[in-house]
């Protein structure tokens, strides 16, 4: 397995038909690929600013899409998490932290963040979107999750 940065928003595009939310959030500072040893993609992820604003987006970076196929190996989510924070350490080396967030509503435990060493650090609470366009839109509570970069 091997990343690879992507430099346009194809990775947008195939998480949006791939994720259960089939969105993906504006302004992603990282966008990687996620592929097998023959080459084929089995997964992407989105890296961006932290949706909290009170956070300092520029030591902290949020993983803001996470999605691969069913048919991986064992533990590939975590060990893709493992090198997408090397990669970003070499990339980003101002960042020092990264946060992610599970969904209670989609019974997503964090099994692959706990995998990679991440800890968590409370629930958000329900939000109580209603925005006209969006129609996917996780309102449950999520799991925060942090890790060091």
């Amino acid at each position: 397995m091997r990343l690879e940065i992507s430099h346009s928003t194809d990775v947008d595009r195939w998480i949006i038909e791939h994720h259960y939310l089939h969105s993906a959030p504006a302004g992603a500072r990282l966008r990687l690929w996620i592929k097998d040893d023959d080459g084929s993609v089995i997964g992407a992820m989105m890296w961006g600013r932290p949706s909290a604003r009170t956070y300092d987006y520029e030591r902290i970076m949020e993983l803001t899409r996470l999605y691969m196929i069913d048919d991986t190996e064992p533990y590939a989510e975590s060990r893709a998490l493992g090198m997408a924070r090397k990669l970003i350490r070499k990339k980003f080396p101002k960042i020092k932290g990264l946060i992610s967030y599970s969904s209670t509503g989609e019974n997503h435990k964090g099994t692959v963040y706990l995998a990679d060493g991440w800890f968590a650090v409370g629930k958000t609470r329900a939000a109580a979107w209603n925005k006209e366009k969006r129609k996917n839109i996780d309102t449950s509570k999520k799991i925060r999750w942090v890790r060091t970069a």
